[in-house]
């Protein structure tokens, strides 16, 4: 009897099938021919420079791929890989706290938001040495500000996945770009900085690179590279920043722009001064409620200074309401 050809391993219920076939004897032969042996092998191939569309699936994938001498007999060291994948977790977790407004110093990371940042170990796939990280399997609904704008586009570990990718890309420019570095750094907080501080170090001191490929439930594809020289230009700025001890003000004027996601507002002072501040998760509500109004607010406001001796400084709203 001629051989089954091997399905397109895109189909998942013809490769089942195809497997039963051989486990129930079906098949008079256990060989399979030249040409779909090197079918197959292409397939194979193309799956892995990413050249094979994958099916969208309701778990998002993060693909990670250490890279560097360290890993070229496609091996790593357990306790450096397990160092690496506890501190992505943790600086994804720390930059999805502060995407909600509810960034914290020291008071841990609420637990249902861990939960909605959670990644799983799910794979190894062939490369330097490569890991495939599964996201939850459920997105909690988030009530929307603006409904008249439509729904949020990206989940929240897909908004914080999507900010670590923007550091690695901003650190990969170096010069003329490390006040746009500083500028999406700092506001995620100390906490952030300290994680990934924790996670370019470990890093550093195994002369390793990432390769990332992150796909989103609804089958977009976004793929970065941070080399030996990004991982330490992140590195550098994390440890030489210097975060003060909040303080709280207070500022009466017009609150204007709104992000949804980024959970962060636009106050225009009596004193023309236009201030940025993020606000918290459960606060987001009221601001249908003040926009385009005159407001007071209380806000927390620290201040981060860097290389050279330069300053940002951070605004929080604690408090809202009517002038």
């Amino acid at each position: 009897m001629a051989a089954t050809p091997f399905p397109d391993r895109r189909d998942r219920e013809a490769v089942r099938q195809w497997l039963r076939d051989n486990a129930s004897g079906e098949r008079s032969s256990g060989e399979v021919s030249a040409d779909d042996f090197a079918a197959s092998q292409q397939q194979k191939l193309l799956r892995l420079v990413d050249e094979v569309p994958q099916t969208h699936s309701p778990r998002q994938q993060l693909d990670v791929a250490l890279t560097g001498p360290a890993t070229e007999r496609h091996t790593v060291a357990a306790s450096v890989l397990g160092k690496f994948l506890v501190d992505l977790q943790e600086s994804v977790s720390s930059v999805a706290q502060a995407l909600t407004g509810q960034a914290t110093s020291r008071a841990p990371i609420p637990g249902g938001l861990r939960l909605q940042t959670a990644l799983e170990a799910s794979a190894v796939f062939p490369s330097s040495f490569g890991v495939t990280l599964l996201g939850p399997v459920e997105e909690p609904a988030q009530e929307d500000l603006f409904p008249e704008f439509g729904a949020m586009s990206e989940s929240l570990i897909e908004g914080a996945i999507s900010t670590v990718l923007d550091l690695v890309d901003l650190s990969e420019d170096g010069g003329v770009v490390e006040e746009l570095l500083t500028d999406r750094l700092f506001p995620l907080g100390p906490r952030t900085t300290k994680h990934l501080q924790a996670l370019t170090s470990g890093l550093v001191d195994s002369g390793l690179g990432v390769r990332a490929t992150w796909r989103s439930s609804r089958g977009a594809v976004r793929r970065s590279q941070w080399s030996a020289s990004g991982v330490r230009r992140v590195l550098d700025l994390c440890k030489h920043s210097d975060f003060s001890e909040v303080e709280t003000m207070h500022v009466v004027g017009w609150l204007g722009g709104a992000s949804q996601f980024r959970n962060s507002v636009e106050i225009r002072t009596d004193g023309n001064e236009l201030l940025r501040a993020s606000i918290s998760a459960d606060m987001t509500g009221q601001l249908r409620d003040y926009f385009d109004e005159r407001v007071e607010a209380d806000l927390e406001v620290a201040r981060v200074r860097y290389t050279g001796g330069r300053e940002r400084t951070l605004y929080s709203v604690i408090d809202l309401r009517r002038a």
